[in-house]
């Protein structure tokens, strides 16, 4: 037994990654990684009772050479007696379709094909070059300490045996074991950007330290610790601040700002929301004022300055029906108690000017609410009621031709208000069409 294969054995074993009988989809490209992968399943096929598949992906990037890989990983299969899948695509004409970029769309056409056999485990061949490629990419491109941490050994039924060796280490194992494989001509092209950091950046790294990669890798998995701690201490102050799915602001402001960063992605999280830097750093200045930020579409931040809230404001029209009788004051006086349960809105009849209607909000208007002697801007009330932003446009304004005389539940207008002079009153019933 060679020592790169007990070392993919301790990888294995220390991750956990095979079970005994378990069904394991191989991705394989026919390079010299994922064909060390696939000789290394095989030869452990039978010792772990595995049932074994090859999944090839031909993406019709590389013309007729793409189709010779294809052709020479299927014929090792059946050299093999190995059960062997390929998917044909055309992956550039596709992803333009789709509006993605080629190398992405790939990835998730490549990964779709993996899980559409429903089997325990998928096997890559990502390796330790490609981890500190991936790191490196990130970091060119600004990154957190997460995008740090690289690319995980497992990843739910994602196994990788192969993330504890360089390519250079898979390349002269392939030689010395006689597993053939094939080049691919597109890795030489620097043009690519992951090409350009494997075969420029790295390669200067190594003249500086010829065991660069292998350092690299101990930064790695240090990140990966420190996030892991980061990640449960951040739980914890998402946990302690929650309330009714928004953040008390105020236990919040009490923790280390990098643990009430990750408190407000978690809570972005949970609503089904991913945070970019810009949006992450605007949500963090309604920590200290009231108001909203949008992050996308309906979806806003929203905060009263006790709680930060993540949420869906719906800004499509909303109608209201409703039904309105009169009665004299002195009925209505009578019959007061019984009156306020069944109605919503009433006010002195002979005081409207033209017609009454119920409806949304309109941006900009005001109301001079009763007893107050002064004239407020429906935003400006719906903040001292502390009323969600989200919210506001379901409630009901009542109006006349000349403008807001009541909000539903909240005040009346002082011009349209009850006193001695009242005759009539309006009773107004609402309801959401």
């Amino acid at each position: 037994m060679s020592e790169i294969t007990i070392k993919i054995d301790k990888t294995v074993s220390k991750f956990n990654m095979l079970k005994c009988g378990e069904t394991v989809v191989a991705g394989v490209s026919g390079g010299a990684d994922s064909m060390l992968l696939l000789h290394y399943l095989i030869d452990r096929q039978k010792e772990l009772n595995l049932k074994l598949i090859c999944a090839n992906v031909e993406h019709g990037i590389r013309g007729e050479e793409s189709v010779a890989d294809s052709e020479f990983v299927e014929s090792f299969c059946k050299e093999n007696g190995v059960e062997f899948h390929c998917l044909r695509i055309d992956a550039p004409t596709l992803a333009k379709e789709a509006k993605e970029g080629v190398e992405e769309y790939s990835r998730k056409r490549r990964y779709e094909f993996f899980e559409s056999f429903n089997a325990d485990k998928i096997a890559t061949a990502h390796n330790l070059s490609d981890n500190v490629e991936t790191v490196l990419f990130r970091l060119s491109r600004g990154t957190s300490l997460k995008g740090c941490c690289g690319i995980p050994a497992v990843r739910g039924k994602i196994i990788r045996p192969l993330i504890e060796l360089t390519s250079d280490e898979i390349r002269q194992e392939c030689k010395k074991a006689s597993i053939p494989f094939v080049v691919d001509s597109t890795n030489l092209d620097n043009n690519y950007s992951r090409n350009y950091i494997r075969n420029v950046v790295i390669s200067e790294f190594e003249k500086l330290n010829p065991s660069f990669e292998k350092n690299f890798e101990r930064f790695v998995l240090s990140a990966d610790e420190d996030y892991a701690f980061i990640k449960e201490e951040s739980e914890k102050c998402f946990n302690e601040c929650l309330i009714d799915n928004s953040l008390d602001i105020q236990k919040l402001k009490a923790f280390n700002i990098a643990l009430v960063k990750r408190a407000v992605i978690l809570l972005a999280e949970k609503n089904g929301v991913s945070l970019d830097e810009l949006h992450l750093g605007g949500v963090l200045e309604l920590l200290d004022k009231r108001g909203k930020l949008q992050i996308k579409n309906n979806i806003f931040a929203i905060s009263d300055l006790k709680t930060l809230r993540i949420a869906e404001i719906d800004n499509s029209e909303i109608s209201f029906s409703f039904e309105q009788n009169t009665i004299y004051l002195k009925d209505f006086l009578n019959k007061y108690e019984l009156l306020k349960k069944e109605f919503d809105f009433y006010c002195d009849y002979d005081r409207i000017i033209g017609s009454v209607s119920v409806r949304q909000r309109i941006d900009g208007e005001s109301i001079s609410p009763y007893k107050r002697n002064c004239t407020k801007s429906l935003k400006k009330l719906f903040n001292e009621q502390k009323i969600p932003a989200d919210k506001r446009n379901r409630i009901p304004i009542i109006a006349d031709d000349v403008g807001a005389i009541g909000v539903q539940g909240i005040c009346i207008s002082e011009r349209v208000c009850i006193d001695d002079a009242t005759e009539k009153v309006l009773l107004i019933k609402i309801s959401e069409d």
